[in-house]
């Protein structure tokens, strides 16, 4: 015959066993996710003055906040509601892909020696760096858009001292509120304000001398 004390041990593990049982069946499942690159259309060469073909530039990545800093795409409903969309993610955190797309644009644009990224150990002449303050999508008057603003600071990297700062906006409307529309917007989006910083490095006549 079992000894009482071994019975109510073995009684005591069933039960313990059930109950993680039940406890692991309700767990919820883990969110389903879809990542979505940025859509980009190549940029055609840009006029620049002769001195630039000279230069290296290095692309930082800008600072953002916590949730644009992330992978996750953003939208505000309505006022200052942050929100995100649920089950879709970019396929690299917001800054990293801006970064990314003005480096193919000043590569594009064909306007310097080199264009490099800060992640890359190369000696650069010029670094754009800056602030992303707004990649998302807001809410205006019911009407879904995509705002981007990209405030850049220019720096000379050898000596550190700064040669010009610029705010760029770029606004898009979404055909539509599904992800892929929403996605396909931010590409149209990231490609105005490329160009208006590809533009921009262009119209520049700052001379740096290269060792």
């Amino acid at each position: 015959m079992m000894p009482t004390v071994v019975r109510r041990l073995l009684q005591a593990s069933v039960v313990g066993l059930a109950a993680l049982s039940t406890a692991c069946s309700v767990l919820p499942q883990a969110e389903s996710l879809t990542y979505y690159q940025l859509p980009a259309v190549a940029l055609t060469a840009q006029q620049a003055p002769a001195s630039h073909k000279n230069l290296i530039i290095q692309m930082n990545r800008p600072h953002a906040e916590r949730l644009l800093a992330s992978s996750r795409i953003t939208v505000l409903p309505q006022g200052n509601e942050l929100s995100a969309y649920k089950g879709a993610r970019w396929s690299d955190d917001a800054p990293a892909l801006l970064r990314n797309r003005l480096a193919d644009a000043l590569r594009d644009a064909a306007q310097f020696r080199a264009v490099v990224l800060d992640s890359e150990s190369v000696i650069a002449d010029w670094e754009l760096g800056g602030s992303l303050s707004a990649f998302q999508v807001e809410y205006v008057q019911g009407t879904p858009r995509v705002q981007i603003q990209f405030d850049a600071l220019l720096r000379d990297q050898a000596s550190g001292q700064l040669i010009q700062t610029r705010r760029f906006v770029a606004q898009q409307a979404v055909d539509g509120t599904a992800v892929p529309q929403v996605v396909e917007a931010f590409g149209l989006a990231t490609d105005a304000l490329s160009l208006q910083v590809t533009q921009w490095l262009g119209s520049l006549t700052v001379v740096t001398t290269t060792p």
